[in-house]
C-alpha cells in the first residue's frame, strides 16, 4: 500500500531537518580546538626545516668547495709567428743562394740570414769560384699584416765573411730592408726583399759591376716561406 499523504510529509521533513544539520556551521569550541592543534603541529615542524636549512646550506658549501680551481692563465708566448725562407740574392756574375729565420710578436719582428756567396763567371785573379758567406740581422717592423700578404720595413746590418778570399777579409755595411710576402696557401708564401747599403765599407758598394758600369744601388732577392705557426 502506498504511504499516507501525512507519512510523506513527515518523512520529507525528517530529511530535510537532516539535510541541515549537515550543513550547520560549527561551534566556537570547535573552532578552537581545530587551531590549537594547527598551531602544534607547525610547533612541532618548525625545529625540523630549522635543521634542514643549515645542512642545505653546508652541501652548497661543500660543493663549492669541491670544485677544483681554475688553471692559471698561461704566460703569453714570446712569439705569435716563427717563418722559414729559402731565398735568391740577384746578383751579375755571383751566385748567392740563402736562408732566412725570422721570429716576431705583434708588429715587431727579428730577422737573421745566412747565405753562400760563389762566382758564377771565371776570374783571371782567382782560380776558385767560392768566396764566402754573408750574415744578415735585422730588425723590422710589420705595419701590414693580413691573411694574404704583409709587408715590413727595417734597419739591421750585413757582414760578409770572404774566407773563399782571405781569412781576415770582412765587409759590413748599415742596411734599410723592406720585405714583402704573399701567401697563397696558409703556410706557404712568397717573399720579395729590397735592400741597400747606406753605409759600407769600402769593398762593398751596390750598383758597381767588375768592369765599372753602374746601376740601381738596390739589392734584390726573392724567396719561398714557410710558417711553422
Amino acid at each position: 500500500m502506498g504511504a499516507l499523504p501525512g507519512e510523506k510529509q513527515r518523512e520529507r521533513a525528517r530529511h530535510t531537518a537532516c539535510s541541515r544539520g549537515l550543513m550547520r556551521r560549527p561551534s566556537p569550541s570547535f573552532c578552537r580546538a581545530v587551531t590549537l592543534a594547527l598551531a602544534l603541529v607547525g610547533l612541532l615542524c618548525l625545529p625540523s626545516v630549522a635543521r634542514a636549512e643549515p645542512t642545505a646550506g653546508l652541501d652548497v658549501a661543500t660543493e663549492a668547495s669541491s670544485e677544483p680551481d681554475p688553471a692559471p692563465a698561461e704566460g703569453a708566448p714570446l712569439a705569435d709567428r716563427v717563418l722559414g725562407s729559402g731565398q735568391w740574392f740577384w746578383l751579375q756574375g755571383k751566385a748567392m743562394p740563402g736562408v732566412e729565420l725570422a721570429v716576431g710578436r705583434g708588429l715587431v719582428e727579428m730577422d737573421l740570414e745566412l747565405s753562400f756567396l760563389t762566382l758564377t763567371e771565371s776570374s783571371r785573379d782567382r782560380d776558385g769560384s767560392w768566396l764566402g758567406n754573408q750574415l744578415g740581422l735585422f730588425l723590422m717592423l710589420t705595419p701590414l699584416r693580413e691573411r694574404y700578404f704583409d709587408v715590413s720595413i727595417g734597419l739591421g746590418a750585413d757582414l760578409y765573411l770572404l774566407w773563399g778570399i782571405h781569412s781576415d777579409v770582412r765587409e759590413a755595411a748599415f742596411t734599410p730592408r723592406v720585405v714583402a710576402r704573399l701567401w697563397p696557401l696558409e703556410r706557404l708564401g712568397v717573399t720579395f726583399m729590397a735592400r741597400s747599403y747606406l753605409l759600407h765599407s769600402d769593398g762593398l758598394d751596390l750598383g758597381t759591376a767588375r768592369d765599372g758600369s753602374s746601376g740601381p744601388p738596390i739589392l734584390l732577392s726573392t724567396g719561398i716561406t714557410w710558417r711553422f705557426f
